[in-house]
């Protein structure tokens, strides 16, 4: 085998390899992005909502801060009746993440990318409870 013949195999044999690997790559790390995100969303919802249950079944006059962390594209969000609700947009489509609370919920979450402060408190009126509150500390 010639020396020339043996270079052009094997930058044949690297070319393959590259257009092999650099769509596998692709499709990895598109994929994994897109489970980080769903992640967070899941872990957004359902931190609110078991805090909002805990200090629900706790009573009037209770309050506690969690931190959440929301990923870019999230189309709405409602805190309303019993559901804390997350609404996203991917390349799928639109998904809703959502936590069924004990008691009744109002309040907001942002819906702009990054880590926040949330407060949940519950609202009492003459000693007896009347929902659990949310928003942005």
């Amino acid at each position: 085998m010639k020396r020339g013949q043996a270079a052009m195999e094997y930058m044949i044999l690297v070319g393959v390899l590259l257009v092999v690997l650099i769509p596998l790559f692709n499709y990895v790390s598109y994929y994994s992005a897109q489970h980080v995100k769903v992640e967070k969303l899941e872990d957004a919802v359902q931190t609110l909502g078991k805090t909002a249950d805990t200090l629900y079944a706790l009573g009037p006059g209770n309050r506690d801060y969690v931190w959440i962390s929301l990923p870019g594209g999230v189309k709405e969000t409602s805190v309303l009746g019993n559901e804390i609700l997350i609404t996203v947009s991917s390349s799928g489509g639109e998904s809703d993440f959502h936590y069924n609370t004990i008691g009744e919920v109002r309040g907001t979450i942002p819906t702009e990318k990054g880590d926040f402060k949330m407060k949940v408190e519950v609202i009492e009126e003459a000693g007896e409870i009347i929902y659990v509150y949310i928003e942005k500390s």
